[in-house]
């Protein structure tokens, strides 16, 4: 499978750089920052290293995913180009003290109707089948909110035989050996004794404080290379922690 799939984001990495695709700034920095950084880990004194493998890897999990609506539900979904530079980002980058992954946290800003659910649902999953002891959670400042990812991975996995022969969908949460996730809200009783391995915070733009993200980061902290997986459409109101977050990134 490996041989015949298309890794695309190589493409994108030599098309975004050369001007050859048109993309805002933030995105051409991130790619910018990629191949300096692969510069400077050659150079054998940085911190981190890339590891193609494990970067593939990932994505040919990513493209196991499958349609859950309309006449091509069931198919399998193919990863666009940017998704999965995306995708190599966040696993293909290790540290070289422990091999663990690089990045914590991921910060995804992109227009509606752009795959926003497909990325957050293959990354849900993909830590719930990797990471020992997995605890996954779609959160939301509210239970409906929190469900949408939740009930996409849901689908995803009963849409898929590869996947149901590992996950078992359930009401209210997706079990795996000894991981699950769960969809989890603000105002949800249980947000004390979390141990977080993975959090999707979806359209953070709605969310009025940091209080949902301060509890997840607190209890993420005895994890080895947790996630945090913030994704979002933009919002307008400038006083918000969505707001706050992008500037931050920015500077990064």
């Amino acid at each position: 499978m490996a041989e015949k799939f298309k890794f695309s984001y190589l493409e994108y990495i030599r098309e975004v750089t050369s001007g050859k695709v048109p993309v805002c700034k933030m995105a051409k920095l991130a790619v910018k920052r990629h191949v300096s950084d692969l510069k400077k880990s050659k150079a054998g004194t940085f911190p981190y290293y890339f590891d193609q493998k494990k970067a593939q890897s990932a994505i040919i999990f990513f493209s196991l995913l499958v349609h859950t609506k309309g006449k091509l539900a069931g198919q399998k979904l193919k990863p666009e180009p940017w998704q999965q530079f995306i995708i190599a980002m966040i696993y293909g980058w290790r540290r070289v003290d422990n091999n663990k992954r690089r990045f914590r946290k991921a910060y995804i800003q992109v227009a509606r109707k752009n795959g926003k659910s497909f990325l957050a649902a293959g990354v849900s999953l993909y830590d719930l089948i990797t990471e020992p002891g997995a605890e996954v959670y779609s959160a939301a400042t509210k239970k409906d909110q929190a469900r949408i990812v939740f009930d996409d991975a849901k689908k995803t996995v009963q849409y898929s035989k590869d996947l149901k022969k590992y996950i078992k969908p359930l009401a209210h949460s997706l079990t795996c050996a000894d991981g699950s996730m769960k969809p989890l809200a603000s105002d949800s009783n249980t947000l004390d004794g979390l141990n977080p391995s993975c959090a999707i915070i979806d359209e953070y733009h709605a969310h009025k404080t940091t209080e949902l993200i301060d509890v997840i980061d607190t209890g993420m902290r005895a994890r080895q290379q947790p996630l945090m997986f913030i994704i979002t459409t933009a919002g307008n109101n400038r006083n918000a922690p969505c707001f706050e977050e992008y500037e931050n990134c920015k500077k990064l």
